[in-house]
């Protein structure tokens, strides 16, 4: 085919349309509405409540754990360590299974003590 002929619509084959289904209406403020989607949308219903419901009760216990955490804390002090210290910290942490904070915490401690402050 050259680029100068033309086709016509009648050349393509096409597909016959679906005719549309219209609710029929029983009453005038009455629409009929078929048992599988009322049943549907009642479980899409109850789904979303127990996703939500467990949803923010999972957001209130991560609430109060970041509270309890924090109860004990009223203040911060930033300490830079080289690559070095930080390591043996995290390792020594990993093997005695306690955090890095207590670590530190009773590391100053015994420093303040043997000091006399």
């Amino acid at each position: 085919m050259s680029g100068k002929e033309n086709l016509s619509l009648e050349e393509f084959a096409i597909a016959p349309r679906k005719p549309r289904s219209t609710p029929t209406l029983s009453a005038p403020d009455q629409v009929e509405r078929p048992v599988a989607m009322e049943v549907m949308s009642e479980r899409a219903t109850e789904a979303d409540d127990v996703q939500s419901e467990t949803s923010s009760r999972a957001s209130k216990a991560l609430r109060q754990m970041k509270r309890a955490r924090m109860k004990g804390a009223s203040h911060f002090v930033n300490v830079n360590l080289d690559r070095d210290t930080k390591r043996r910290l995290k390792l020594a942490s990993f093997n005695l299974e306690t955090s890095m904070q207590a670590l530190m915490e009773r590391a100053i401690q015994q420093y303040l003590d043997a000091n006399g402050f």
